[in-house]
Formats: C-alpha cells, sequence, structure tokens
C-alpha cells in the first residue's frame, strides 16, 4: 500500500485528495497547510510520496529542497494550480520527482502517484527552449527592458524582440507582458 503525504494550504482540497487516494487503495499518513508543516510531517512520518502545491505558506520550489533534506526517501509530486511547462521544469530542477495541474484527471493523478512510487518521474512534455531562450525569461523575471537584455546578453534589441516572439509562440502568450508574467512566477512561484 503506498503511503502518501498531502502538503496543500487548502482544506477542502487536502480532504478530497485523501478521500480519492484512498478509494485507490492508498494510505494517506497524513496532511499537512504548510511547506514547514508538510517538511515536519514527512519527517517523521515516512510516506512514499508527498503531493506538494507550489502556492502555499511555506511552500514553493525552495521548500522542495527542505523537503527532500527532510525526507530523502519519498518522492515529490507537486500538484498545482499553476499549469507551466516552465514552472514544470523548474519543480524538476528543485528535486521534485513529478508535476501535474490541478485540473488533471482524478484517475490521471492515481496513476501519477503510482509512477511516483515505482521510482518513476512524471512530468508533461513542455517546449523546448534554447539556453538564449532561457537566458531571456530569467533577465525578464529580474524586469528588465528589452534594450537591457540586449545589452547584457551582447546582442542587438532586434534579435531580443525575435528571440520574444519565438518564446510567445512556444509558451502559449498573447503578449510580452503576458510573458513577462509568466516568467516572473516561474522565479516566484507564490505569485497569483
Amino acid at each position: 500500500m503506498i503511503r502518501v503525504l498531502i502538503v496543500d494550504d487548502h482544506p477542502v482540497v487536502r480532504e478530497g485528495l485523501a478521500r480519492l487516494l484512498s478509494r485507490a487503495g492508498m494510505y494517506v499518513v497524513g496532511e499537512a497547510g504548510s511547506g514547514e508543516e508538510g517538511v515536519g510531517l514527512a519527517r517523521g512520518l515516512s510516506p512514499q510520496v508527498v503531493l506538494w502545491d507550489l502556492a502555499m505558506p511555506g511552500g514553493g520550489l525552495a521548500a522542495i529542497k527542505r523537503l527532500r533534506e527532510a525526507a530523502p526517501q519519498a518522492r515529490i509530486l507537486v500538484l498545482t494550480a499553476l499549469d507551466d511547462p516552465l514552472l514544470s521544469r523548474e519543480a524538476a530542477t528543485a528535486g521534485a520527482d513529478g508535476f501535474l495541474a490541478k485540473t488533471c484527471a482524478p484517475g490521471e493523478l492515481v496513476a501519477a502517484v503510482r509512477a511516483c512510487a515505482r521510482g518513476e518521474r512524471v512530468f508533461p512534455q513542455g517546449p523546448e527552449l534554447s539556453p538564449r531562450e532561457e537566458e531571456l525569461l530569467s533577465l525578464l523575471s529580474q524586469g528588465l527592458s528589452n534594450r537591457e537584455a540586449a545589452e547584457r546578453l551582447g546582442i542587438s534589441v532586434k534579435t531580443v524582440e525575435s528571440h520574444l516572439e519565438n518564446l510567445k509562440r512556444k509558451l502559449g502568450c498573447k503578449s510580452t507582458a503576458e510573458l513577462r508574467a509568466r516568467a516572473l512566477r516561474r522565479m516566484k512561484p507564490g505569485l497569483p
């Protein structure tokens, strides 16, 4: 029986997840409403899989690293309302073993928990970004203008604009403002 810890700041979400997983034959060892509480419970309860929300008090990507240190045996499956392929990649880099949007089907969640428990990684296929596009996203998240980004990267403003158009297309953004907001949210996942 797979032992699962649910860490989410919304009680109704925790309760719904607990019911779903219990019906699927899994054992919910505990529930936490904040990142700090989740790290503490993971240390003491030894879950096989931790369902982890990013946008909660004491949560986020940095807290995944603390969770990994506190419970190295646990597999971490991020379950978040922030359905963003860039954030999925950041979660993997931070130490998560999987990433699902809360818009997923219940069966998809159950399958992902089982896969994580078997040691598999569960990540959506995101767009392939070039190293230059990654650099540009990082600069956007710092609030740099196109001209400042061009100067920092040693390229023309026209080339920056071309990269921005490619990024908008790859990431499904309608405007540069939306792309900047996503880049900022990528660096600070607690933002709306």
